[in-house]
């Protein structure tokens, strides 16, 4: 993902991590991630400049200082994928648990988790 600075964010099994064209900059649970491990398999930026990591450990935003986590209200806090949407909440998919509205408090569920 290109933010809008034009640095560069990738992920993988470990974190997450910067490349400002210059040098590298790695981001893990010791840094605020959230997740057992720091496993980060989405990333976005928002119309206000924050990231947002999804991983196995919920949602965990950055304001370029440091990071939030939010996972209160997920059935499975494995986030596979999240989305804005023109109003500013995010829509975040979850490892067979489905999709959740997160208004910047709570996340509300949009499906029904079957076993």
């Amino acid at each position: 993902m290109q933010d809008k600075d034009g640095t560069i964010w990738f992920s993988n099994w470990a974190g997450a991590y910067r490349y400002d064209g210059k040098t590298f900059t790695s981001f893990t649970k010791s840094d605020g991630l959230a997740g057992s491990n720091g496993l980060v398999a989405k990333i976005i930026e928002d119309k206000n400049g924050n990231l947002w990591f999804g991983g196995d450990g919920g949602l965990s935003r950055y304001d370029g200082k440091s990071f939030q986590c939010f996972k209160n209200g997920l059935i499975n806090s494995w986030i596979w994928t999240i989305l804005e949407d023109k109003t500013g909440n995010l829509w975040v998919g979850t490892r067979e648990t489905g999709l959740y509205l997160f208004n910047g408090k709570q996340f509300i569920t949009y499906s029904e988790y079957k076993k």
